[in-house]
């Protein structure tokens, strides 16, 4: 049976680049963008259009849908409006996906309310990276580009209430609970090359010979 370590982050944590590292290291599959993509064609959308709705609840889209008012990226190709696409089936299309991709390859995969979807997987390691504003703060000024710590904060704060509120709608379950979890890190002041050796321990010790 395939192995799948899920990670739930809080934005600025180091998520992503500590999902990529640990895939590297234990020759995994990183599902991230791949999850993305092919929802996005399964729901004959733009992916960008996508990557602005999942894991945030349909009110929080209709703040920004003026972003595409104008067409879509693709130029020609005019998809369904985004609100004709439920967060139910964004989630589902996506869900799918996930168990697809896990049921052919060992997996990291990145949000997307992962712990849930394979909640009662056999083979998980279910992980939940979070840190001091400070530290994200930093990294949202670092890696997304941003200017500004009060624009970093105004973006962290959005993210976060938007994934939570996601996520609870749909899995009925508080993706803030330690108890979903097999390992919650705080990645403040730690590398994230240390944060996934941990991962890596943890898994290598669940699962011992089987691994």
């Amino acid at each position: 049976m395939k192995t799948v370590i899920t990670i739930a982050r809080t934005f600025g944590s180091g998520g992503a680049a500590v999902g990529r590292l640990l895939a590297s290291r234990l020759g995994f599959h990183y599902a991230d963008r791949v999850v993305l993509t092919l929802a996005a064609k399964r729901l004959g959308l733009a992916e960008l259009e996508l990557s602005l709705r999942e894991e945030r609840i349909q009110s929080f889209w209709d703040e920004i849908r003026d972003v595409f008012a104008l067409g879509s990226v693709e130029g020609g190709y005019t998809p369904p409006p985004l609100d004709l696409v439920s967060d139910r089936e964004i989630f589902t299309q996506e869900s799918r996906i996930m168990r697809s991709l896990t049921e052919r390859h060992d997996c990291v995969v990145i949000g997307r309310g992962g712990c849930f979807v394979f909640k009662d997987h056999p083979k998980a390691v279910h992980v939940f990276l979070h840190a001091p504003l400070r530290d994200r703060v930093a990294r949202v000024m670092q890696v997304h580009g941003v200017a500004t710590e009060k624009e970093a904060r105004r973006m962290i704060g959005d993210y976060d209430r938007a994934r939570s509120a996601f996520r609870a709608k749909l899995t009925a379950e508080d993706p803030g609970l330690a108890a979903n979890y097999h390992l919650c890190i705080d990645t403040g002041g730690v590398a994230l090359e240390q944060v996934a050796e941990i991962i890596r321990a943890y898994y290598m010790a669940k699962f011992g010979a089987n691994a």
